[in-house]
């Protein structure tokens, strides 16, 4: 399975929202599209609003990536 390219589609379908609270209904969290034990940033063009499942499906995919970094799994 193509862990990387899911990650990549469900990133880039959310890109369209930006930081725009007012197109999610309901709960969302944000995310850094690099994470910060990866280099990176708080810069809004790392980050996107994704649904609390887009998000736990996001870092589940993170940390298949790369399982053997202990910050990814952490964070999943």
């Amino acid at each position: 399975m193509n862990y990387q390219r899911i990650y990549n589609e469900i990133i880039e379908r959310s890109k369209f929202r930006g930081l725009d609270k007012k197109i999610l209904e309901g709960y969302y969290e944000r995310h850094h599209i690099v994470p910060k034990c990866l280099g990176g940033t708080n810069d809004k063009s790392n980050l996107v609003l994704l649904t609390g499942r887009e998000h736990y499906l996001c870092h589940y995919l993170l940390w298949k990536i790369d399982k053997e970094n202990q910050s990814l799994l952490y964070a999943f």
